[in-house]
């Protein structure tokens, strides 16, 4: 598991960044490449991949002449993101900049099922599980989501060759505590 810091979390805060991690991460490409994969103008991009670069999470795989350019070829370094733990201060942040990630992670997801229109060939799959367990059994419960996340990643890892004969899902996982309402509380009758 890569330690990453709240610089890097902070790098991909950003909904149009995190896709692009996507792509980046299914095999190296252009800016370019991944600009037409997600429908913007290349000069959107660059300054995030620079980013994007200079924050760890890309990193260039190699560059080849075409027709008197140089393109770059960038790929993807972190598969899943943990924040360290450090001073006080270190883990503030880092609960913050988390949270920015959380929040952009879920309204992608959001968007995405969104987006979907009635003639879908698919629907998306929408469940929510509340887990009810002791904790000394939430650090096992955790292993199999990644586990069965690894899994996915590994059987169905998008390259160059199947990229055009497959349509692109995305599997969004959140396992955390579900705040509870104190018992204490109880509203007043008017």
């Amino acid at each position: 598991m890569l330690h990453r810091t709240v610089a890097d979390l902070r790098a991909l805060a950003h909904p149009l960044r995190l896709r692009m991690m996507e792509l980046f991460a299914e095999s190296p490409k252009t800016t370019k490449q991944v600009a037409e994969l997600l429908g913007q103008p290349p000069t959107r991009l660059y300054h995030h991949v620079a980013a994007l670069e200079r924050a760890g999470l890309l990193v260039l795989k190699e560059t080849r002449q075409n027709r008197g350019a140089v393109e770059k070829w960038y790929g993807g370094v972190a598969r899943e993101l943990q924040a360290s733990h450090g001073k006080s201060g270190d883990r503030a942040a880092g609960r913050q900049a988390r949270r920015a990630v959380a929040a952009t992670v879920l309204e992608q997801a959001k968007q995405e099922i969104i987006a979907l229109g009635p003639g879908a060939k698919e629907a998306a799959l929408l469940a929510r599980l509340v887990v009810a367990a002791p904790p000394s059994k939430i650090p096992a419960i955790r292993k199999r989501l990644f586990e069965t996340v690894q899994s996915l990643r590994g059987e169905f890892h998008l390259d160059d060759q199947t990229k055009d004969d497959c349509e692109r899902w995305a599997v969004t996982l959140a396992f955390a505590p579900v705040a509870t309402v104190p018992t204490g509380r109880r509203r007043r009758k008017r």
